[in-house]
């Protein structure tokens, strides 16, 4: 037996095999590239390898029957053989082909590839494969199995002289709304299996997620009064759609909405409507019920090219168009004038070439590219673009599990790229020694002497091969390389010459995993992956409140497994398996004891049943992350009237603390703080501190609430929990006094014959003793900004007021002590202005303390915030050390002459 690569091996696209068995030759399917200069298979190469005896088509897809005109027109006798449903899907598909070819050979001024005579010849030449299911053509036998993907989609057994091979064509395993999946032929036995790989290195997402984010989306598009337009392949994917869209409708679960379909999309449908015995059962039902569940009518319209300005112009809907990549065709007419429209969507639900505008599209999305070209135009894309996962490709789970049930000698994988491919084949088991086929060569396959299958080394897995593929369907722990974090996947299969882990994560990624990085096997799975997802993930995140439940006092003083210990404690469910699992990755490398299948032996005695009870090990997800825990904690506070907010606080290189700021922590009581210290470790394991900061700002607000009336700048003592007003007690003092103590946890006191400021001692109000002319407003704040900057004042506010019955002008210093300092200054401005002026009473102690922190040395360590007083007239600080008195002195005086406040040192 040999096997000859014309195209489709390292590609996808001009799929075409030639086989030679028992004497009698076979050319499978002679697809056509989507692009490039090159689009035919390599067809000379059937001048050495032989005339085919027949030609068998397994669906009729553009990329294995594209190249068929060609080679029928070189092998006119020949028989070409295609299910009933390829056939007359063929005869659409190929006129189609030619209409596009033939239109972009005009516009590059090249020739297509083939004549229409050449296409219709083909057409009329058609021979559909027997009922029966099998056909002999010279000295083999051909057995076809249905192979999902499409509508008439087949495989091919070869049998001949004790000899085997498989085609499987493209194939699809999980049923789609229209076809059911693939029918697996358990017992044949082959010798070589030539199987696609179009996506090897993926793992399918939820189909029942994808159709509702596509059904529900496009109403969203539609509801914003946009047009989604649905790039379909015409062939299989656009009547999923159409019933996905229609489905959701009939169950009320999206509003109703028109659907346009356009290109070769209801031709097709018409065609499907034809092979209800090919159907799922329920669609079948309907057909037969209905006569068409496609094309609805009164929700779905056929439309033909001069109707689609019209369409356009109409009530927004959904366009299903043919070409499912925008190469060309009616789907590419509708981008042009949608895509520039942020109101309008596209959204992709296929494969998509390299070079195709749909992966330029997809591009787009990603970031990657910011302009698309259709037709030769470059447009900026400005609409919603989306893609969904609806393939009618088999993923890389499945193809592997379908070859470990045929059970090969050989497998050569064809149709996919070399990462599908190379990913692909280090997943399947080597004893059925997977081969990356390429374009232009040829595979031979020497027959055993027993006249029985095809003679090749069969792998022999060793004793401890076997012993991991055990492992198969186990939950794995492991360490990604140069990572100190544990993650789980799930072992899907072994590589038996490396005796490595073939994985999937929990997001679907494929991994290989060397030994020395499973660190434990957790326990078998069977259930659904978001089951997983969810469990595993309320673990890993956070491990605390699954291992507070164990009782690690009850294992006995020796060495276990982890199954060992699962029984000792009495656990059974995931959560508390996979907590107890990371737990004991955190013992002391002395307690465990390694084996090479990936798993461990632990060894206890009281000291590390002590540290697992008190959790003091380091283990991973023992808190939340940093995160989470401040977002814990913002909802554990959300009802307390104190907190203000939370944060992450670096102790050392390795040591944080979460800490929790209230406006007033005097006013929380020791108690109150103890029980929420207990809380926080509980509901995110981070010990919490509470900061003695105070909200100054809010101090005064809270004296205003409760006096009913503004008192000015109160004074505070923030080290003695002090604020003095100055005002007489009112009536109700004691009471306010109470309350403010409550509310904030400072002591008010009033003004109660206390010093008066000495601003009192001063005539607030200043005027010259010659008259002059009085400014407009507007113009006497200009005149006082001048005369501060010819006397170089500083002044941060000016204002006019009405006191006493008269006009006054209000300048703001930085204290009233500095203004003290210039009456005669503030004399001179009275003659400019023509009015009287006075000072404002209040300091600005944010600029004092701004002051304060510049004039203060870095030598000197301040430990906290400078305070304001304003009854002693002084700037506080507190110092870890007493620096040298002259330098005290220096720092005062020059703090005294620019604010008017003395420096008070105070030492801790």
């Amino acid at each position: 037996m040999k096997v000859s690569i014309l195209g489709g091996g390292s590609e996808v696209g001009a799929s075409c095999l030639h086989i030679n068995m028992a004497d009698t030759n076979l050319l499978i399917d002679a697809g056509m590239r989507m692009h490039g200069d090159e689009l035919l298979p390599a067809l000379g190469m059937l001048d050495s390898l032989g005339k085919p005896d027949a030609i068998l088509v397994t669906h009729a897809h553009a990329d294995h029957i594209g190249a068929l005109p060609v080679v029928h027109s070189l092998f006119r006798k020949i028989p070409i053989y295609a299910t009933p449903p390829t056939a007359d899907l063929m005869k659409i598909m190929m006129k189609d082909s030619y209409k596009l070819l033939e239109q972009r050979s005009r516009e590059a001024n090249t020739l297509p590839p083939y004549t229409e005579e050449q296409v219709n010849s083909l057409l009329d030449s058609l021979l559909l494969f027997p009922a029966s299911g099998t056909l002999r053509i010279g000295n083999v036998k051909i057995t076809s199995f249905r192979a999902g993907h499409i509508l008439g989609a087949v495989m091919f057994l070869i049998e001949g002289e004790g000899e085997k091979l498989l085609i499987t064509g493209d194939l699809s395993f999980k049923a789609g709304r229209t076809i059911p999946g693939v029918q697996v032929p358990y017992d044949i036995q082959p010798d070589v299996v030539i199987m696609e790989s179009t996506y090897g290195n993926r793992a399918h997402t939820d189909r029942n997620t994808e159709e509702r984010r596509l059904a529900e989306h496009v109403a969203e598009v539609v509801a914003g009064g946009g047009f989604a337009l649905i790039p379909a392949f015409a062939l299989g994917r656009a009547q999923e759609i159409l019933l996905i869209l229609q489905d959701y409708m009939e169950k009320g679960l999206i509003p109703e909405f028109p659907i346009y379909v356009d290109g070769l999309v209801t031709p097709i449908s018409r065609i499907y409507k034809n092979y209800p015995h090919f159907l799922k059962g329920p669609v079948a039902h309907r057909i037969l019920k209905n006569g068409d569940v496609f094309l609805t009518e009164g929700r779905c319209k056929a439309v033909q090219p001069k109707e689609r300005d019209q369409v356009l112009k109409g009530k927004p809907g959904c366009i299903v168009a043919s070409s499912g990549m925008l190469t060309g065709g009616a789907s590419s007419w509708y981008a042009e004038r949608l895509v520039s429209d942020e109101k309008n969507a596209i959204f992709i639900t296929g494969y998509q070439d390299e070079e195709s505008p749909g992966r330029k599209l997809l591009n787009l999305a990603d970031g990657i590219e910011n302009q698309l070209k259709l037709n030769g135009t470059v447009y900026q894309v400005r609409c919603r673009v989306g893609k969904y996962g609806l393939s009618a490709h088999a993923d890389a789970h499945e193809m592997n599990r379908f070859i470990q049930a045929l059970k090969p000698t050989y497998t050569l994988l064809v149709h996919g790229d070399d990462d599908a491919r190379v990913q692909l084949a280090d997943l399947i088991d080597p004893r059925f020694h997977p081969i990356l086929a390429e374009n232009g060569e040829s595979y031979p396959f020497a027959k055993r002497a027993s006249g029985k299958g095809s003679t090749g080394k069969r792998y022999r897995a060793n004793d401890e091969s076997m012993k991991l593929r055990e492992k198969i369907g186990s939950l794995i722990l492991y360490q990604p390389e140069n990572e100190n974090i544990f993650k789980l996947a799930i072992c899907t299969g072994i590589h038996p010459k490396t005796n490595s882990f073939i994985c999937q994560t929990l997001k679907g990624k494929q991994l290989r995993l060397h030994a020395d990085q499973v660190t434990e096997t957790i326990d078998s799975w069977n259930r659904s992956m978001e089951e997983l997802r969810e469990a595993a993930g309320n673990v890993l995140s956070f491990v605390r409140p699954f291992l507070e439940k164990i009782n690690w006092s009850s294992l006995p003083n020796q060495t276990l497994t982890l199954k060992d210990i699962y029984t000792a404690i009495q656990i059974s469910s995931l959560r508390e398996k996979l907590a107890v699992a990371l737990a004991l990755q955190g013992i002391p490398s002395e307690n465990r004891i390694n084996n090479q299948d990936g798993t461990n032996n632990y060894k206890f005695d009281a000291k590390v049943k002590q540290q697992l009870g008190s959790m003091e090990l380091p283990i991973q997800g023992i808190k939340h992350n940093p995160t989470a825990a401040m977002e814990t904690v913002r909802r554990l506070l959300a009802d307390n009237p104190r907190f203000i907010r939370c944060g992450v606080d670096e102790l050392g290189t390795d040591e944080e603390r979460l800490t929790v700021y209230f406006d007033f922590p005097d006013a929380v009581p020791e108690r109150e703080k103890s029980e929420l210290y207990d809380l926080i470790r509980k509901e995110t394991g981070w010990a919490a501190s509470f900061s003695d900061s105070v909200r100054q700002d809010l101090l005064q607000t809270r004296l205003i609430k409760l006096l009913g009336r503004s008192i000015g700048s109160p004074s505070i003592h923030l080290n003695d929990r002090i604020v003095a007003v100055a005002v007489d007690k009112p009536n109700d003092g004691d009471k306010i006094i109470d309350k403010f103590k409550e509310e904030t946890g400072f002591t008010l006191q009033f003004n109660m014959g206390s010093s008066t400021s000495s601003a009192n001692n001063f005539d607030e109000i200043i005027q010259s003793n010659i008259r002059s002319k009085r400014l407009e407003n507007n113009q006497a704040i200009e005149e006082a900004k001048k005369w501060a900057a010819d006397r170089g004042i500083t002044i941060y506010k000016t204002g006019i007021k009405q006191q006493d019955g008269q006009w006054v002008m209000e300048v703001h210093f930085i204290s009233p002590e500095i203004a003290m300092e210039h009456e005669t200054d503030l004399e001179e401005l009275s003659y400019r202005i023509g009015m009287p002026v006075t000072f404002a009473k209040n300091p600005k102690q944010n600029e004092i303390i701004r002051l304060t922190l510049e004039v203060i040395p870095e030598t000197w360590e301040l430990k906290k915030n400078p305070s304001v007083h304003i009854d002693k007239k002084t700037v506080a600080i507190k110092l870890a050390s007493s620096p040298d008195d002259r330098d005290i002195q220096q720092i005062n005086d020059q703090l005294k002459k620019e604010t008017g406040y003395a420096l008070e040192v105070n030492f801790l």
